[in-house]
């Protein structure tokens, strides 16, 4: 076995104290980027959190403009009704594929909003073919 010098020993213990250092460099930047992709997943899930019930709220905030309109006493005419239709429409809708993915509550509420889609278009064609609008 070969005896190294004094000054091949300080050599290999500095080459040994780079590679130490380069390792530790380098967990670092991968620790950061892990931190990174961490926040960046942690801001569109927020965003998307953020859409998905701030639209939720704008349809309640519809739907208690409609029904504060229907309110008072009045003569109701047949066009008096399209708001509400349409904004059921889009609540269904948000919830169906919003907020239910999987199983049977999904299957429900997507029935649920391609039927009102549906009433929702014949109503508008009623209105449109008898002149009510």
């Amino acid at each position: 076995m070969r005896v190294f010098t004094d000054a091949e020993k300080q050599q290999l213990q500095a080459k040994i104290k780079d590679e130490q250092e380069r390792q530790r460099v380098l967990k670092d930047s991968i620790q950061i980027e892990k931190e990174k992709e961490s926040k960046r997943s942690r801001d569109i899930v927020s965003t998307v959190l953020s859409f998905k019930y701030g639209f939720l709220i704008l349809i309640f905030l519809l739907i208690v403009l409609d029904i504060y309109l229907l309110l008072p006493p009045r003569h109701y005419d047949s066009h008096s009704f399209i708001a509400p239709v349409v904004t059921l429409a889009l609540l269904f809708n948000h919830i169906a594929w919003h907020f239910t993915k999987r199983g049977w509550p999904s299957h429900v509420m997507k029935t649920i909003a391609w039927v009102w889609i549906i009433f929702g278009c014949a109503y508008l064609f009623w209105l449109f073919k008898t002149g009510a609008v």
